[in-house]
């Protein structure tokens, strides 16, 4: 199951406002959310349609359409998609097949704004003509109107005083990796992750990254650096595990109001990571 959750702008059927956000429900889709106390106002379970009233806040929790594995789809409206990609794919790649030229099949005018690792996966978006992608290569580019945040499971017993939330960060392409640094030397990049520890599982952690820059294998290498590799991060660590424990689970927007996506402000897109038991 997947989670959305939005604030109503103004007074609307609660079964429309849902069909508007998850266009490829249909209303007896919704009718089953309902029956299954699967929505939610103000945190509230609800089993029949409703009006939703301007300040409501609704919690849908919905399967989300499968597509031949590549991705399932999370949101979609005129202007972006939001899918869920799964782990070993490229979204964007010069020798394979990618996740773009798989959504461009069923979404010819598909443009990528935003990259995950190869190994990670989760919540990734697109845009679908050139005001979007516009804004949304502005949104990714100064990190102000997009909240990503990343569910994570490493190795270790995690100090979270220990780790510093900006250090710097050098590619190194002849060994695909990056390295990392607390010390800024020439090549390396300021990078900055916020963490927090959710719980301790024996001698693992989970944990929540924030990105506020975006690099590449920023949170992995970061984490890793203060000896906690992500569990099946064989690149970073040592591990017997060949599943990345790295989910992109979480998206918030806050457009500014001159933006043609700041209909998106408040809506939050949230998934369960396929490794989290």
């Amino acid at each position: 199951m997947q989670k959305l959750e939005f604030k109503i702008g103004k007074e609307i059927d609660l079964t429309k406002a849902i069909i508007d956000r998850l266009p490829f429900l249909s209303r007896f889709d919704v009718k089953k959310l309902l029956d299954n106390k699967d929505v939610k106002i103000n945190h509230a379970r609800v089993r029949e349609n409703a009006l939703a009233k301007e300040g409501d806040i609704i919690t849908v929790y919905y399967q989300p359409k499968e597509s031949k594995e590549w991705y399932s789809l999370v949101y979609a409206d005129d202007n972006i998609l939001i899918v869920n990609k799964r782990a070993g794919i490229e979204v964007v790649s010069e020798i394979e097949r990618d996740l773009l030229s798989v959504l461009k099949q069923n979404y010819p005018t598909v443009r990528a704004v935003h990259r995950l690792d190869r190994n990670t996966e989760g919540l990734t978006v697109f845009a679908l003509n050139d005001a979007s992608e516009k804004a949304l290569n502005s949104a990714f580019k100064n990190r102000k109107e997009i909240t990503k945040k990343y569910a994570l499971l490493v190795d270790g017993r995690v100090d979270i005083e220990k780790i510093k939330r900006t250090v710097y960060l050098k590619k190194v392409p002849n060994l695909a990796k990056v390295w990392i640094s607390e010390v800024k030397t020439s090549g390396y990049e300021p990078i900055i992750t916020e963490f927090n520890v959710i719980e301790y599982r024996g001698e693992q952690t989970l944990m929540e990254a924030t990105l506020i820059t975006g690099k590449t294998h920023q949170i992995r290498a970061h984490i890793a650096y203060y000896g906690y590799p992500i569990v099946g991060d064989g690149k970073y660590g040592k591990s017997d595990d060949k599943t990345l424990h790295l989910t992109a689970n979480f998206l918030a927007f806050n457009f500014e109001n001159k933006s043609p996506l700041k209909y998106l402000n408040g809506q939050t897109f949230e998934i369960i990571p396929t490794w989290l038991n």
